[in-house]
């Protein structure tokens, strides 16, 4: 059996995407290590290892982070590293990229979605793509969970690239569905009427996902009998609940924070939105499709990928305001169908894609022996 380095920023990218192909490998019988930034115990993992690893490209401690994990690389020795999240995969690639074939060891990223994409700011390709590029040499395999990038990465990248359909939502997670009794009871509980409408955007509050645009343009909309809950850790600080006070939002819109009931969070939802400027493939898009939410998206890489326009929910251009006003009050008054996706959703789900994982790593340890 192998010895397996599984790596990332957080153990919340960890223990939100990858836990059950940690199962997977350790039924295998395979002996497995992940880093991270914090020293936590994580669930399938023989050893917990941390490295200060910063999400933010400019820290000094991502350098120092490169030299920690060489050392360990170098005495581990391992026969497969998989890694994830942009810097997680940035400093372990650096890491590993003279020690790899010192040791024979295999290098596998899983791109949850490059940081350089079709509309994206001139800085982001100048700065991001030249990194991929250049640490697409060291990489044995590139996962891709997108079209967009699949097909960019296979013309520029010269190295195997796979494409499977996202990481995976754990289907059974959402299969409980709370009765009309309890459904008015939770949405007591937030602060929602029994006949208010909800619209849920179920993501991390950061610059990517774009709260702030979208209370930007609420600000001047109707909002009665309206609720807007806005779910996820917030990484923006005071900025979002300033400008909900700004705006006197505050009876319209919640801040939910991160929950772990965000089944039940959609079984109250009448629609569920997303507003980000780009998506790897979104969870939460995902996971609305298997409750048959009505949903509406802006036209970004990953979001159109699960979403077509008026088949299986609204797809909006990323910066029109009024298209987003008008999608969210003809949602309210019932002018677009009811959009049944459960059936399409089961493809996206960890059942479906598990398996895809296992061969590609498989014939990535068949390449090491």
């Amino acid at each position: 059996m192998s010895k397996i380095l599984y790596t990332a920023n957080t153990d919340r990218h960890i223990n939100l995407c990858h836990i059950p192909y940690l199962k997977m490998l350790k039924e295998k019988g395979h002996t497995i290590h992940v880093a991270t930034n914090t020293d936590f115990n994580v669930d399938y993992s023989d050893k917990k290892i941390r490295i200060p690893i910063y999400r933010t490209p400019f820290k000094i401690n991502n350098i120092k982070a490169i030299f920690i994990l060489k050392r360990i690389i170098n005495k581990e020795k391992y026969d497969l590293i998989i890694t994830s999240t942009p810097m997680g995969s940035v400093v372990t690639r650096l890491a590993a990229k003279k020690l790899r074939k010192k040791y024979n060891t295999r290098v596998i990223y899983i791109a949850h979605g490059f940081h350089f994409y079709k509309g994206c700011k001139l800085r982001n390709y100048l700065l991001y793509y030249p990194i991929e590029k250049y640490l697409s040499k060291y990489t044995d395999t590139i996962i891709t969970i997108n079209k967009e990038d699949y097909e960019f990465a296979k013309k520029d990248f010269n190295t195997d690239i796979r494409y499977v359909k996202g990481i995976g939502f754990d289907s059974k997670k959402f299969d409980k569905i709370l009765t009309m009794n309890e459904q008015v009871e939770l949405r007591k509980k937030i602060g929602i009427g029994k006949d208010d409408f909800v619209v849920s955007y179920i993501a991390e509050i950061s610059k990517r996902k774009r709260q702030e645009y979208l209370i930007k343009c609420l600000k001047d909309v109707n909002l009665k009998n309206t609720k807007i809950l806005l779910v996820g850790d917030n990484i923006l600080g005071n900025k979002i609940p300033k400008l909900i006070k700004k705006y006197k939002l505050d009876s319209n819109i919640i801040m939910l924070g991160f929950v772990n009931n965000v089944s039940e969070i959609l079984d109250i939802s009448n629609l569920v939105i997303s507003v980000s400027n780009q998506e790897g493939l979104p969870l939460n898009v995902m996971e609305a499709m298997y409750k048959n939410k009505n949903i509406l998206v802006t036209n970004c890489r990953g979001n159109r990928d699960l979403i077509k326009n008026n088949e299986n929910g609204i797809v909006i251009p990323i910066d029109d305001k009024i298209s987003l006003i008008n999608s969210i009050k003809n949602f309210r008054d019932n002018n677009y169908p009811k959009f049944n996706n459960k059936e399409l959703s089961k493809t996206y789900s960890i059942d479906s894609v598990i398996n895809q994982y296992e061969k590609i790593f498989d014939d990535v340890l068949k390449n090491n022996c």
